[in-house]
């Protein structure tokens, strides 16, 4: 459905989970096709069929190792189509066109996408200029099927001159069919950032040139030399002394533990800083390929809560920022937590992957996992997606269109998903938000520094189904508590107290602008012995423009070098120390003095997400985490409710009675009489 837009523009603008197109609003909904692994002969029957499940836009990623033949005289040479008509990348883009799609490119230059060393050629990966580098000084080797190989540094000179060759060449045949010219609307900077999957704490990266990088980090952050002695509390005679952390040695005692500690906490916020200085430098080189002109997205891959990547920061070098979504159905409470992240942090919150079918090494999905997460995740605000994938291929199962261009059974559905998120413009929707958790990123860094298991890192647990607080270090390291568990420990108290008082809420990154926290009424944050000062000021400024900030256990009195410093306690408010009694009491008494409302609301485990279009309660999501049963869903006033997938209507005067299996979730489109124009609020 497209809407009318004030003024043309000349190139595509990202606004939210929305394309403007000249007059055209195009939801930002895809499929994942890739040419190169079918016949090209099937590719219009392919792209027909992604066009009748409801999607404006195709996907395909742009395999650098596939393309590339050859050296010749120091130059690669690549195949677009002139050997291998399966790489004819401009006829698929033109096909597209034909077929009245818009394409979504994602040209890396990594992009795993199942292939042998991640789409990257072979030639680059066996640079040991290119390669990452252990402690030791060794090449840091993944283990991914079908065959192991050596990971890029991304601080490596050499390897961004590669990339840059690289885009170079898609550029110029991508770059001649931008939109308005061709359909090319968006682009995707690299992928998956995050060390390759080998991102445990001290796995990597050493590289000559990410240690020259952790010198200006180490610069930027404290000043000089001077300053970096003071905050590591050592004796640092050159540069060249002020060496990264090896391993954690959280075993001594008085300034020397405080100092290694603080050196701990700058090497895990240094690996941030890498990845968005990487994200940064390639969205310039893709301006220089003739791809500046089309927004640009990045997403990072399941396990982001225990990844060496800040996703607001990245935020910094990309228009938007998504999380990637594969998860069974028992999974909808991650589901949940991860998409009132990003809806908190991004404020428009897209999956560049929603799983569709896996990879056959992957935790094995069906067809109700894939729509159920789908679903869930729309209940809980994401608005945008890319089915990921949408038409099948080598190293893959699941998707809804097969290798030959065919529909299969399982694609009834998502056309009927799809048609009712078209139906009510679900790409503008908002849910009546009003409290904002904010995750310390000071606190998830020592998580991170503690980690017990080396090259099974945090990300990889929490990927597993796990949290990315387990198997941390459980010393409290001179603290009260051990500050890398109950960070999380305290947010998941007041979350669940919200979530039993049926109270709406996000979560937004302490990285995130300070715009993402302002019009929230109730602002929690956790606060230890030490803390962020910027994090503080900042709370101090929303206080001071009404919000109701409540943090605790404790006021901090150092900074993140753990030097001695004063805070202010913002709002005035004392600190709140939490168990889940007090959990409770504060959310009761958030309810009381906001007049926080709770439109259809059920009995747990049942919970249900509202949301409007244009001020009017037009979508209710009903998910169920545990046994099927019948929901009973109390109404304000006189309600239908359509399931968009079956059609089934349910009406009700004061109530609703909802016939919910296990581990699922309904959509219901709603008839009802307009609400009365609210007050001001936040949306997300």
């Amino acid at each position: 459905m497209s809407r009318p837009v004030a003024r043309p523009r000349s190139r595509p603008i990202l606004d939210g989970a929305t394309l403007r197109l000249g007059e055209r609003e195009v939801p930002l909904r895809s499929g994942a096709l890739h040419y190169w692994r079918l016949p090209k002969d099937h590719w219009r029957d392919a792209l027909r069929q992604v066009k009748a499940l409801g999607l404006p836009m195709v996907e395909t990623y742009v395999p650098w190792g596939v393309h590339e033949l050859e050296l010749r005289d120091g130059k690669p040479v690549f195949d677009f189509g002139e050997r291998d008509p399966r790489r004819d990348l401009a006829g698929f883009l033109d096909l597209a066109a034909e077929e009245e799609l818009l394409v979504f490119v994602r040209p890396g230059p990594h992009i795993n996408a199942e292939l042998t060393g991640f789409g990257l050629p072979q030639r680059v990966l066996d640079d040991p200029e290119v390669q990452a580098r252990s402690p030791r000084g060794n090449p840091v080797v993944l283990y991914f099927p079908p065959k192991m190989f050596a990971v890029p540094s991304h601080a490596s000179e050499a390897y961004r001159e590669h990339a840059g060759e690289w885009l170079d060449a898609v550029g110029a045949i991508v770059g001649p069919r931008r939109w308005p010219k061709g359909p090319v609307v968006m682009t995707q900077v690299d992928n998956e950032l995050g060390f390759f999957f080998r991102s445990g704490p001290y796995c990597q990266d050493y590289h000559d040139d990410a240690l020259a990088l952790w010198h200006s980090f180490l610069t930027e952050r404290h000043g000089d030399l001077e300053g970096v002695c003071r905050a590591h509390r050592a004796t640092y005679a050159t540069w060249s002394d002020a060496s990264p952390p090896t391993r954690f040695a959280g075993d001594l005692e008085g300034d020397d533990r405080l100092g290694e500690l603080a050196r701990q906490l700058d090497w895990a916020a240094f690996a941030e800083h890498l990845h968005t200085v990487f994200a940064r430098h390639l969205r310039h080189r893709f301006d220089r390929a003739d791809l500046g002109e089309l927004p640009a997205v990045h997403n990072v891959s399941i396990g982001e809560g225990g990844a060496p990547v800040s996703v607001a920061s990245l935020g910094e070098a990309v228009d938007l920022v998504g999380l990637d979504y594969y998860h069974p159905t028992r999974e909808q409470r991650v589901i949940k937590r991860r998409t009132l992240y990003l809806s908190g942090t991004t404020g428009a919150a897209y999956a560049p992957e929603l799983g569709v079918g896996a990879p056959p090494w992957f935790t094995p999905l069906a067809h109700e996992d894939s729509l159920v997460t789908a679903m869930t995740a729309c209940a809980y605000g994401l608005r945008g997606f890319n089915l990921y994938m949408a038409v099948d291929r080598d190293r893959w199962y699941g998707a809804p269109i097969d290798a030959l261009g065919r529909a299969r059974p399982e694609a009834t559905a998502w056309r009927r998903f799809l048609a009712a998120l078209e139906n009510v413009e679900f790409h503008r929707a908002k849910r009546d938000v009003r409290i904002a958790l904010e995750w310390p990123r000071e606190y998830q860094r020592l998580t991170r520094a503690t980690h017990l298991l080396g090259t099974v890192s945090p990300a990889v647990l929490e990927a597993m189904g796990g949290t990315p607080v387990e198997l941390c270090r459980a010393d409290a390291f001179g603290f009260e508590r051990p500050i890398q568990h109950v960070w999380w420990d305290d947010l998941a108290r007041v979350a669940s107290a919200l979530t039993a008082a049926q109270v709406p809420y996000v979560y937004v990154d302490s990285d995130a602008p300070e715009a993402r926290f302002e019009g929230y009424d109730v602002i929690f944050a956790p606060s230890y012995e030490y803390a962020s000062p910027r994090r503080f000021e900042r709370l101090a400024r929303l206080a001071a423009k009404g919000a109701h900030v409540v943090y605790g256990p404790r006021l901090p009195e150092r900074d993140e070098a753990l030097l001695p410093r004063a805070f202010t306690a913002p709002g005035g408010h004392a600190p709140t120390r939490l168990d889940d009694t007090m959990a409770h009491a504060l959310v009761a008494d958030w309810v009381g003095r906001f007049e926080l409302e709770r439109p259809f609301a059920t009995l747990p485990p049942v919970e249900t997400t509202v949301h409007e279009i244009d001020g009017e309660e037009r979508v209710l999501f009903v998910i169920n985490s545990a046994s099927a049963r019948e929901a009973e869903i109390a109404l304000a006033r006189p309600t239908v409710a359509v399931d968009a997938l079956t059609g089934e209507s349910i009406a009700g005067d004061t109530s609703l009675r909802v016939a919910i299996d296990g581990e699922s979730c309904r959509m219901f489109l709603l008839q009802s009489e307009r609400r009365k124009a609210p007050r001001a609020r936040r949306r997300t």
